[in-house]
């Protein structure tokens, strides 16, 4: 099947509720653009829900990556975004499942050819590595090192200006040793990958709630990439909960009323 333009993410049995808000998300605000999900190992019945809204495509990570550090708790699920290379569409909006869209997406698909249109981050690319690997990256590496990188949970391209790019990644591991890209894996790689084929998007398509402020204009996408995630009981209702609660069905998640009954809990006892 061809499309134009797409969207696709990835997901595992862990993330099922960020999915199906994501899904929900999408369904409400760009309801004719197509969503695929690479399948990391959902359950047949999120496989159930989630096909009502997208086309599922089992998948297994093209190499395994343990996490280490502070980044611990990525899975190698989040390697299955090397996937779009293969997608038969004109241009694929990659996006975490971790995300909620809250407006059009049709701006994040002009961007100029043989780019890649992200979001930047505040850090400096050279942050997203160990200390003891940046001197070896940056001499073999020909990149502004003290540009800030940008944030993998979402990145739009042109699948055939990309094929072979798992394979990139790959030879990028077996250059530097998998030990360099354990921090946050497919961040990382990519950065490497895109380099110098950046277009820029604005902050607000790649809004984290726990890092940044509201500026001028409010959030089109809300990415909630702490480890701590809004379908967890003790994730601050502050923090744009709601976006992410108002997407989220009781009967694709049942899970959530018991979150809904401790919050409610928390909140009594607070208030006595």
């Amino acid at each position: 099947m061809y499309f134009s333009r797409c969207v696709a993410t990835s997901c595992d049995a862990n993330y099922f509720p960020a999915l199906m808000a994501l899904l929900r998300s999408l369904r409400r605000t760009n309801p004719d653009l197509p969503v695929v999900v690479f399948d990391g190992g959902l359950t047949k019945r999120q496989t159930r829900r989630a096909r009502k809204f997208a086309i599922i495509i089992p998948k297994k990570p093209f190499m395994e990556l343990e996490g280490r550090g502070k980044f611990k708790y990525i899975g190698d699920t989040t390697l299955l975004k090397f996937e779009v290379e293969g997608l038969n569409s004109k241009k694929v909006l990659y996006l975490d499942a971790d995300t909620v869209v809250l407006e059009d997406l049709n701006p994040l698909f002009d961007f100029p050819k043989n780019s890649v249109g992200v979001v930047r981050e505040v850090n400096a690319l050279k942050n997203m590595f160990r200390l003891q690997h940046r001197e070896r990256l940056m001499e073999s590496i020909d990149v502004d090192w003290e540009k800030p990188g940008f944030n993998a949970g979402l990145f739009v391209l042109r699948p055939k200006e990309w094929q072979g790019l798992a394979e990139r990644a790959r030879g990028l591991v077996k250059k530097f040793g998998i030990e360099v890209f354990t921090k946050s894996k497919d961040q990382q790689l990519l950065n490497i990958i895109f380099r110098n084929k950046i277009h820029d998007f604005p902050k607000r398509y790649n809004f984290a709630p726990f890092y940044d402020e509201t500026g001028q204009r409010e959030p089109a996408i809300l990415h909630y990439l702490t480890r701590c995630k809004p379908w967890h009981h003790d994730y601050p209702i502050g923090h744009r909960y709601k976006e992410f609660r108002s997407h989220v069905s009781i009967r694709d998640f049942p899970e959530i009323l018991m979150v809904d009954i401790r919050r409610h809990v928390k909140n009594l006892l607070s208030a006595a």
